[in-house]
């Protein structure tokens, strides 16, 4: 069932996200503070997926952040960027992928911007075909294109820019 994220998840959530960074190389970069990178500073709501006590999925809902506040998702989208919500950090463990997970996650996240009155975008590591093949196929829009450079996590990142 799809629940909001709890502080006590993030350790066990870590867990889970070392298993599909092991599994299918998600993130790009592994965090120096993967904590703090799932529980991030401008979150607008956080969900995880309990299977019989276990976590096996997360979504989070931001604003954008000040330095990937990408012009193309305000032009693509027609809005400021205050009115704009960023898919993030969604992973779902390697053995529940492909059952529905991701998706209900997702339909939290957008109940909560609709909520909100806010739009959706995301952006994905252009090497991730897998993740840029699944926003297609649930009707999101490639608007453009980003790079991010090298942070403390490592390497810089050519991004896929997507507005629901």
């Amino acid at each position: 069932m799809v629940r909001p994220r709890r502080d006590q998840d993030l350790q066990p959530l870590v867990v889970l996200l070392r298993s599909v960074y092991r599994a299918d190389g998600y993130p790009a970069n592994w965090p120096n503070d993967p904590i703090r990178w799932l529980a991030g500073a401008r979150t607008i709501g956080a969900w995880t997926f309990e299977h019989h006590g276990d976590l096996v999925g997360h979504l989070a809902l931001t604003r954008p952040d000040p330095d990937r506040a990408w012009p193309q998702w305000q032009q693509a989208s027609q809005q400021p960027c205050e009115r704009l919500a960023v898919m993030r950090r969604l992973f779902v463990a390697p053995d529940s992928s492909r059952n529905g997970l991701a998706s209900q996650l997702i339909e939290a996240a957008e109940r909560a911007a609709a909520e909100h009155g806010l739009h959706l975008v995301l952006d994905v590591a252009d090497h991730n075909r897998a993740a840029i093949e699944f926003w297609r196929t649930h009707g999101w829009r490639e608007v453009g294109q980003a790079t991010l450079p090298p942070g403390d996590e490592g390497r810089g990142l050519r991004l896929l820019l997507f507005v629901a």
